[in-house]
């Protein structure tokens, strides 16, 4: 009788160690073949994709800075009024009157409804933009001298 206790209690603990004993195995062979077939270890070593990745995203910045003084350039001659406040995906799009177009992405609710209401009355004008911590304060202001300010995560000068 004991012997078939002791036979049991070994069992349980073997079963106990090999279950994830060899699922871990399993899974760092899963992880081994997935990062064989990717294609991108398979042409650039660790260090070429961090040096490869690093200049990307200095292209990348030197693309935002262009465009922000492309934006504030236009916004620095004369910028058409605000004709029409259209629905854009994750934002709106304000249709100017010199035939442009601004996209605001990440722009809260309670500014589309006041855009909606103050746009076409006061003939509202992009003035400036200014950026603060990730987040982009666009001013308007109408010929009256009415302002409204109002943040989008982004804005976007379209022909």
């Amino acid at each position: 009788m004991l012997v078939i206790i002791m036979v049991g209690i070994a069992m349980t603990l073997v079963l106990c160690i090999a279950g994830p004993v060899a699922t871990l195995l399993a899974v760092g062979h899963r992880r081994k073949r997935r990062a064989a077939r990717d294609p991108l270890t398979q042409v650039f070593r660790a260090r070429e994709l961090r040096q490869l990745d690093a200049h990307l995203e200095g292209v990348a910045r030197e693309e935002r800075r262009r465009l922000e003084s492309e934006l504030a350039r236009y916004l620095a001659g004369r910028a058409g009024h605000v004709v029409l406040v259209l629905k854009a995906p994750n934002g709106i799009a304000l249709e100017l009157s010199d035939g442009r177009r601004l996209a605001l992405r990440g722009i809260s609710y309670r500014n589309v409804e006041m855009l909606h209401r103050r746009a076409p009355v006061d003939m509202l004008r992009p003035e400036c933009v200014d950026r603060d911590a990730g987040v982009y304060g666009l001013l308007l202001r109408g010929p009256a001298g009415k302002e409204v300010k109002v943040y989008a995560r982004n804005i976007a000068l379209a022909v």
